[in-house]
């Protein structure tokens, strides 16, 4: 664990925290709003109508959430819960999931091998990239109520949203389906029967950008709509390649198209119906992964002899029903989900030249189909016990080939050529091939009630079982020889949670507060290894558990001017999921660390004041994780170190003398005490807007400041490859809109000073075993001209 503590954390970014409440006290002074104006500005960045429903009318700052349909007040929820509108997406230039750092505390995304989004929540997540056929994310996210099953289907660029909701802690019933972390809910437009409408917009800016949207919504009759909508993103590399090979050759650029189609229909005032399909394709050059070998000083240029291309292709189709009687609602979420994923890179990120081998991997292809059912009925009438039954069911069928050669002096770069028949004719440059099938099977019953003790007291509580079972068949296959293993894992786990909360309001004083206690559990499924030659590493690995404590308040003061939520929590957890190396060569696999503690403190602020014209946002996370228990693991380093100074390992001892995999075994450090990985010990923003009357129109500025503090990529936690080093951005952002005109001219500027932050490092368990790190984008305007009607 690396030495430290908040105090001194604290001491450097005290300014963050010293600016919120100087800000909100100067402000405060001023205002003079009434509290629905003022309640509205700030439900702006966190109101949500999730539900396939008719959308909730009341006070502007409550919202639907999706997994219930049913009208909730945020600050009335018992939970840690964030959510960002899609104009706030649009204000901070945020395309896709992993631009959510920053919007909400604990929340820490990084890009991993590349391609693959790793989600983490208060430090749990999913630490076992290259492996999304036999492992599950440890953040659930859904869209528009659909279990979204494998993580490279994360990659997406986000369009015609409404808006995103992010769930801290585990989330045991509605969302349980591996979600230990907590769960995130991304909420797409509905179809309206109430006229025709849309929007039209195009964007420009530097690195070539150029995107371009369409929305339009059709009431075909008073109970039937359509919505259609689509999207086109392109820009330029952020970073490039040099080498005598490939010359400048674009990395990180983005090429994108997106559709959506979506039918609602209203036959009865309590039945809708709700069909819809989505497709995305995405066809860049690939990602920057830039080795820390590097010789390059620029971080935007890398020195790679391989060209990096990826390719994405999904479609998702489900049917929403919502049915609704004076006593009970059903519902039922019927989903399809289809991914195709091909990566090709240069595996060693780095040229032959500085190695002194290559390392490439021509084919990284996944396939993945999925189905899934989400039932539930519940309670409408309001009386002292609620409660709600469901029942999730899930089949999915994955399929994966990779194939990577290795080796010194090659001469025919720029392209590698792929022999035919690897399985049964491999040349002596494959390190390693794999063709795999995996299956899942899961059905999962839970059930919530609820009771209202007293008019201001109020306990909840929920349950879920969880049965898991996985299948897979694995062929390898590489110079060396081939292998095949069969293996089927099934886990059986409840999970629960239970929430006490307590009106505080003082509604004579313009005050309302709410104060609760939760104790929850939360669950990610076990799964099978495809490495029969291991000595170490088990053929199976554990289920992640988690037992999470959660305290917290959520307050309105001033009539709805002052909004100032704060939480505090301690959770022990079980079995984390993570890449192992083994004694036997190339025999990695995913292991399990027994005990892992994660404490922390999220604060979240809003301010409306001064005529509703100025708004101010803040939140500061302060978080901490240590390993408890006694554990010994190998990396890399670790196991060539011990090849090389032990004699049994000499001569190819590696792969056939006990004596060797001892000595190996032997030399595996204890990683007890170190942190967690993927959990910064601080994050912070604060933004501030406001609504100028500028002439023929309106101006809204913005301005913000992200602060992600340094955070552990490995259990290991060594400090030369491990450390992932703090960064802080600026963004800033106008609106213009004219007066009695549907047009609308903005302008966004992310990351002003140009930082060269690192998003995240990853150490390659296989192939030449090389770290590298991935930056977050650099600097970027980008003008958009819009039309609503």
């Amino acid at each position: 664990m690396r030495k430290g503590s908040w105090l001194r954390h604290i001491a450097l970014n005290s300014s963050v925290l010293s600016l919120i409440v100087s800000l909100g006290l100067v402000t405060e002074a001023g205002a003079q709003t009434t509290s629905d104006k003022a309640a509205k500005k700030i439900a702006d960045g966190r109101k949500v109508t999730t539900g396939k429903a008719p959308k909730a009318q009341g006070k502007p700052e409550t919202i639907q959430v999706r997994a219930t349909a049913r009208t909730v007040d945020v600050q009335k929820t018992p939970t840690s819960v964030t959510t960002i509108s899609a104009s706030t997406l649009d204000h901070q230039n945020v395309t896709s999931i992993s631009g959510l750092n920053g919007l909400a505390p604990g929340l820490n995304i990084a890009k991993t091998a590349g391609y693959q989004t790793n989600i983490q929540i208060r430090g749990v997540g999913m630490q076992t990239a290259q492996n999304t056929l036999t492992t599950s994310t440890g953040v659930a996210v859904y869209i528009d109520g659909v279990y979204i099953a494998n993580s490279v289907s994360l990659d997406q660029t986000f369009f015609d949203l409404e808006s995103i909701e992010v769930y801290r802690g585990p989330q045991a019933t509605q969302y349980g389906q591996s979600a230990p972390g907590g769960a995130i809910v991304i909420n797409t437009a509905d179809p309206t029967f109430d006229r025709i409408s849309g929007k039209v917009e195009a964007s420009g800016g530097d690195y070539n950008l150029a995107r371009g949207r369409a929305q339009l919504n059709v009431p075909l009759t008073s109970n039937l709509a359509i919505r259609g909508s689509f999207q086109s993103y392109t820009h330029s590399g952020f970073a490039h390649t040099t080498s005598p090979y490939l010359g400048r050759y674009d990395l990180d650029d983005a090429q994108d198209n997106a559709g959506k189609l979506a039918i609602k229909w209203e036959p009865f005032r309590n039945f809708t119906a709700t069909l819809t399909g989505q497709w995305y394709n995405s066809t860049p050059h690939g990602a920057e992964q830039k080795n820390i070998i590097d010789t390059a000083i620029n971080p935007r240029v890398v020195n790679q002899d391989y060209p990096a291309r990826s390719s994405l292709t999904s479609s998702l189709y489900h049917l929403n029903l919502d049915w609704k009687t004076s006593l009970v609602e059903l519902t039922s979420v019927t989903a399809a989900q289809h991914m195709r994923n091909h990566e090709q890179y240069d595996n060693a990120r780095v040229s032959e030249r500085i190695l002194g081998q290559y390392d490439v991997l021509p084919n990284n292809n996944n396939t993945m189909n999925n189905y899934s059912e989400t039932i539930a009925l519940r309670s409408r009438r309001a009386m002292p016990i609620d409660w709600e039954v469901g029942l999730f069911l899930m089949g999915q069928r994955g399929h994966s080939y990779i194939s990577e050669f290795g080796g010194t002096g090659y001469t025919g770069w720029p392209n590698y050529p792929v022999p035919e028949n690897l399985m049964t004719n491999a040349p002596p440059t494959l390190t390693y091939g794999n063709k795999q099938t995996a299956t899942r099977f899961a059905v999962q019953p839970y059930v919530e009630l609820g009771y209202h003790i007293t008019d201001r007291l109020h306990l909840k509580g929920g349950a879920r079982f969880n049965y898991d079972r996985y299948s897979s068949n694995s062929n390898g296959f590489a110079a060396s020889g081939n292998s095949s293993s069969q293996h089927s894992f099934s886990t059986k786990i409840p999970t629960w949670k239970a929430e006490l909360d307590y009106d505080l309001a003082r509604p004579s004083s313009g005050i309302e507060s709410m104060a609760y206690f939760s104790v929850g559990t939360g669950y990610k499924p076990g799964g099978v290894n495809i490495n029969p030659m291991s000595r170490v590493i088990s053929q199976e690995f554990k289920a992640e558990r988690i037992l999470n404590y959660e305290i917290g308040a959520k307050n309105w003061f001033f009539d709805h001017q002052f909004m100032f939520n704060i939480s505090a929590f301690y959770a022990n957890y079980r079995n984390m999921q993570y890449i192992a190396d083994d004694p036997f060569p190339y025999a990695y696999g995913i292991a399990n660390v027994p005990k892992v503690a994660l404490y922390g403190i999220e604060m979240e602020s809003a301010y409306v004041g001064l005529h509703d014209r100025l708004r101010i946002d803040g939140s500061l996370t302060l978080e901490k994780s240590r390993i408890t228990s006694n554990y010994r693991t190998l990396d890399a380093s670790t196991v060539s170190a011990a090849y090389a100074s032990s004699p049994a390992c000499a001569y190819g001892g590696q792969y056939y003398s006990s004596a060797c995999w001892a000595a190996v075994e032997a030399s595996a450090p204890n990683v007890k005490g170190n942190q967690a990985p993927g959990m910064p010990n601080i994050q912070a923003s604060l933004s501030a807007s406001y609504l100028w009357n500028v002439p023929g129109g309106t101006l809204m500025t913005r301005a913000q400041y992200i602060y992600r503090g340094n955070y552990a990529a490995r259990i290991i936690d060594n400090p030369l490859i491990d450390h992932v080093p703090a960064y802080f951005i600026f963004n800033a952002f106008l609106e213009y809109k004219p007066r009695a005109s549907q047009w609308r001219m903005s302008f966004a500027a992310t990351n002003l000073a140009n930082t060269a932050g690192v998003n995240s490092r990853f150490t390659d368990p296989y192939g030449t075993n090389q770290t590298s790190q991935q930056y977050i984008a650099p600097r970027q305007f980008v003008g958009t001209v819009g039309y609503s009607f």
